[in-house]
C-alpha cells in the first residue's frame, strides 16, 4: 500500500472513531451539556486500553479493531484540525486531557515512549470552566 493510501487510511479511521464524538458535539456546545465519554473501543473500559495502549500498533498496522493510534504529530493535528481540541491536562496516569469549549469535545490520549500515541476516549460535554478531575473520573480513571 502506497504511503498516500496508508494517510488516507489513518485519516479515515480517525474520523470514523471521532465521528461519534463529533455529531452530537455540534449541539453540546451549550453549558449545562452533561459530561459524557465513551472509550475508543466497544466493549473495553478505558483503564484496560490504557494498559493495552501501550502494545498496540499503529492503525494502518492493525488488525482488527483496536483505537486509533498513530505518531504524535498526526494525533495533534487531527485534534486541533478536525475539532478544534487543545491540550488542556497530562495529569493522571501518563494520559493526556485535550478539549474543546467551541466544539463542546474531549478526548483522552494515552502517548507512549516510542513517539505515538493512542486515542483511548471521547466525550462530549467539554467545558474549560469544569475541573479536569471530571473527564477522568468520566472516563473512569479516577
Amino acid at each position: 500500500m502506497s504511503r498516500t493510501a496508508h494517510r488516507i487510511v489513518k485519516l479515515f479511521t480517525a474520523g470514523s472513531v471521532m465521528l461519534l464524538t463529533a455529531v452530537p458535539a455540534l449541539s453540546a456546545t451549550r453549558s449545562d451539556q452533561p459530561v459524557q465519554g465513551w472509550s475508543a473501543m466497544a466493549g473495553v473500559d478505558i483503564a484496560t486500553l490504557l494498559d493495552r495502549a501501550q502494545d498496540l500498533p499503529e492503525t494502518d498496522m492493525a488488525v482488527g479493531d483496536q483505537p486509533y493510534c498513530a505518531d504524535d504529530p498526526e494525533i495533534h493535528r487531527t485534534l486541533k484540525s478536525d475539532f478544534s481540541e487543545t491540550r488542556v491536562d497530562a495529569s493522571h496516569q501518563g494520559t493526556e486531557l485535550w478539549g474543546s469549549d467551541q466544539m463542546g469535545t474531549w478526548t483522552l490520549v494515552a502517548p507512549r515512549g516510542d513517539q505515538t500515541s493512542c486515542i483511548i476516549a471521547s466525550g462530549i460535554g467539554f467545558d474549560d470552566q469544569q475541573d479536569v478531575e471530571v473527564y477522568y473520573q468520566t472516563a473512569g480513571l479516577r
